[in-house]
């Protein structure tokens, strides 16, 4: 009996592990707290992740979300096709091999959306940097709050202020794709159509 249980505890260990691998990196992501992540203006929760599937690389302290990926902190949403997210490798006490720290980096492809309860932005891509703060949204950006609307090509967030830079394709007078914006007056009447641009001489 005692042989049966330790060839069953064998049998069951490597896939436990495979499945606990990406709970453990996970919790750390969620574990790191607001010196971690800042994905909502000010926000001391934790990042929670959702997938279809997930594959962990321990080694360079990846894991990979694919699949209506998103991650979620307090009022704070990113909704991607796939999500990378990078945790800092830090150096274990009395020797040279490295652990996974604290949440360093996110990278969205696809089809990406970053919401907030006053903003909504969209993207072809987006990198969110832990160190400064920053969510830096790429390929024909749309923001939106309240009925006003911004475009342009590259949109870079401070996540912890709110404060957002637009920067289009081009710069100079009548260039095509430079940042444009519609703002409508409060109060205003939104079936007014936005002022067209002057036509090129």
């Amino acid at each position: 009996m005692a042989g049966f249980i330790r060839r069953s505890d064998q049998r069951w260990n490597e896939p436990m592990k495979r499945l606990l691998i990406p709970s453990l990196l996970a919790a750390a992501l969620c574990g790191a707290g607001p010196a971690g992540a800042q994905l909502a203006t000010n926000s001391k929760a934790p990042v929670d992740l959702t997938a279809d599937t997930t594959d962990t690389y321990n080694d360079q302290c990846l894991s990979v979300w694919k699949g209506n990926a998103e991650a979620l902190q307090a009022d704070a949403r990113m909704r991607t096709d796939l999500l990378k997210i990078y945790l800092a490798k830090k150096a274990k006490g009395g020797g040279s091999s490295e652990s996974c720290g604290e949440l360093s980096r996110i990278e969205a492809q696809g089809s990406v959306f970053y919401v907030t309860t006053d903003r909504r932005v969209r993207g072809d891509a987006a990198v969110y940097e832990a160190a400064n703060d920053t969510l830096t949204v790429t390929g024909d950006v749309v923001a939106v709050q309240d009925k006003n609307v911004l475009r342009g090509e590259r949109m870079v967030i401070n996540t912890k202020t709110g404060e957002g830079h637009m920067v289009g394709a081009a710069t100079g007078r009548n260039a095509p794709n430079r940042v444009r914006g519609v703002f409508y007056p409060k109060d205003s009447n939104t079936n007014a159509q936005p002022a067209q641009p002057a036509p090129k001489r």
